[in-house]
């Protein structure tokens, strides 16, 4: 996978090696997890069974997996499982603890290869946590973070972009000390328990109030999730170890206690913390999903979002490039191309990326850098690229020798159609376009034509190009509904023109085939009817018949639809028609 920031995004963008890439392992999931379905089970538990064995060989298949193809085997099965945890969660069978397990995996693969996500920071542990009968958070609050919390997951407040919400309020933590009692003292004697042992005891009813409240809490909390991915969990709960002994001194390890005892009760109780905001974090809350899901969503959205922005700048940089020759204008070109192709394929993925919440799901909207400005550049760095090769074109056509003088004014008269397209430029490609087509004017007309090349012969039944210049001819047939069908061959000669072979006449007397070169549209463009007439009669009757109409615009119009209908069937003018079809040069309906 490619580790430059246009294209390293973790889970969320992979590249086409890493998405055709499978396992049997991985197929074997994708597809159990597709083809799960609830109606095939009886009850609620056998539905509830089917589902967390589905979740747990997930995470079983990532933990064979190892560090090294963790990733991989991630990104192979993501589609399926996120689907299939949306298909599951309006049934409420799920062990959420197995839901959040499985969510963190994912967005600790994320954030690991996601420097857009370096620079969050998260509350610290206080932020979380508060004792039940106290009016301040805790004693240890005041504090950037708790003793020997993780350097590598704090970061500057001012250097972080908030996506989490910053008004946190504690879970209440509610431990009292039992108070000593003559009588409660002789009934524990008589029942052989010790009563420090018993004064300390938490019960395994209160651990399960403690989890079920840890829960609540847990649900719907985007900065509980983010302290849960960005802290190892052995660190997480050696925090809430810590914070509980300092804020409940009957808990606090001394000297005197007995090993294991008070130890033992704080493992308890952050365990208990721990599992009901691992559950909590893992329930969905409709029409949205679980917290995790969320946060992830939102993490997906600000890699996007950075990838955007960060294609945005290489673009618009681009853009305000100006191309001094040929090769410098591919070169532009090509990278605008390719900044363009990066960022369609992005917004493909964000169209179907199944971790992303839609607006209905309580997803929060993308926003996508405007790119009109990089697009209109790009457009008119095609259209000059364009222009630039039929230059080049031309100054290779007027290296043949000998060069006749029909040939001559045929290709000043080429240079002079792109110059009628420079309109279709941006201000910034024009010095350019005028540079080469100038430079290219005067190689042509410094140069000397062929002395023994004869006029042209107006009753010849051929033009000086001759049919030899013709390498191929494609042939068309019309019907104007007034006379017999008739036929026009159409090629292109070493000019690059069209040139056209048909009967002088359409009915008897035909007069015999005559080839001509075909004037661009761009030359009707000044003339009126009548010239226009004079144009067409140098030309076979087919093609007065089939371009004339009663008005100059309405000839214009109907030469145009001609001439792009003969030369599209040219393949050696394809590429021109596009141009002229992006510089305007067609005044028919289509243009």
């Amino acid at each position: 996978m490619s580790q430059d920031k246009t294209g390293n995004s973790g889970a969320i963008v992979k590249s086409s090696n890493e998405l055709a890439k499978t396992t049997p392992a991985g197929e074997y999931l994708t597809s159990a997890l597709m083809d799960f379905d609830p109606n095939h089970f009886e009850g609620f538990a056998a539905i509830a069974d089917g589902a967390n064995k589905l979740l747990m060989l997930v995470l079983a298949a990532v933990i064979k997996a190892g560090a090294a193809r963790e990733h991989e085997i991630l990104a192979e099965i993501r589609d399926a499982v996120f689907s299939f945890i949306r298909k599951m969660e309006p049934r409420k069978v799920m062990d959420t603890m197995l839901v959040s397990r499985v969510r963190i995996l994912y967005i600790r693969s994320l954030l690991a290869r996601s420097p857009e996500l370096q620079s969050i920071k998260v509350s610290p542990i206080e932020r979380f946590l508060e004792k039940s009968n106290s009016t301040s958070r805790s004693r240890g609050s005041s504090r950037g973070s708790s003793p020997g919390r993780s350097p590598g997951y704090h970061h500057d407040h001012v250097s972080r972009v908030a996506l989490i919400d910053e008004n946190v309020q504690g879970f209440k933590v509610n431990i009292k000390q039992e108070k000593k009692s003559k009588f409660s003292s002789i009934v524990l004697k008589l029942r052989g328990i010790e009563e420090e042992t018993w004064r300390q005891h938490v019960t395994g009813g209160k651990l399960r109030e403690i989890t079920e409240e840890a829960k609540a809490f847990a649900i719907g909390n985007k900065a509980l999730a983010a302290l849960f991915v960005h802290t190892p969990a052995g660190e997480l709960q050696r925090q809430i170890r810590a914070w509980l002994a300092e804020n409940f001194d009957f808990l606090s390890v001394t000297g005197g206690d007995v090993a294991g005892g008070t130890t033992g009760q704080l493992e308890l109780l952050s365990t208990a913390i721990m599992d009901g905001w691992m559950a909590g974090l893992g329930t969905a809350q409709p029409p949205s999903t679980d917290a995790l899901g969320q946060l992830l969503s939102e993490y997906s959205k600000r890699v996007y979002t950075s990838q955007l922005q960060h294609l945005k700048d290489i673009a618009g940089t681009l853009a305000t490039e100006e191309a001094d020759d040929p090769v410098h204008v591919s070169k532009l070109r090509s990278a605008l191309e390719s900044v363009d192709h990066k960022r369609r394929k992005i917004m493909q993925q964000m169209r179907t990326d199944t971790a992303l919440l839609t607006k209905e799901e309580g997803g929060s909207p993308i926003r996508n850098p405007p790119t009109a400005a990089e697009d209109a550049r790009l457009a008119s760095l095609i259209s000059l690229d364009n222009i630039l090769k039929q230059v080049k074109e031309v100054i290779k056509q007027s290296s043949t020798r000998p060069l006749r003088k029909s040939k001559k004014k045929a290709l000043l008269e080429s240079l002079d159609d792109l110059l009628a397209q420079m309109p279709s430029l941006l201000d910034i490609d024009h010095p350019c376009a005028q540079k080469q087509i100038t430079d290219a004017r005067n190689v042509v007309e410094s140069l000397q034509e062929d002395p023994d090349d004869p006029a042209p012969d107006p009753n010849s039944n051929s033009n000086t190009l001759g049919e030899s210049e013709v390498s191929q001819w494609n042939v068309l047939q019309f019907n104007n509904g007034t006379t017999a069908p008739f036929i026009i061959k159409c090629g292109a000669n070493s000019s690059c023109e069209l040139v056209i072979k048909a009967d002088q006449r359409v009915q008897e007397p035909k007069g015999g085939e005559v080839i001509r070169v075909v004037p661009r549209p761009s030359v009707l463009a000044e003339m009126g009817f009548e010239e226009m007439k004079g144009v067409f009669e140098q030309l076979p009757e087919a093609v007065s018949l089939l371009a004339l109409a009663r008005s100059a615009d309405g000839t214009r119009a109907r030469y145009s639809r001609l001439y792009r209908t003969l030369a599209s069937k040219v393949p050696a003018l394809k590429e021109i028609v596009a141009e002229m079809e992006r510089g305007g040069v067609f005044k028919d309906v289509r243009s």
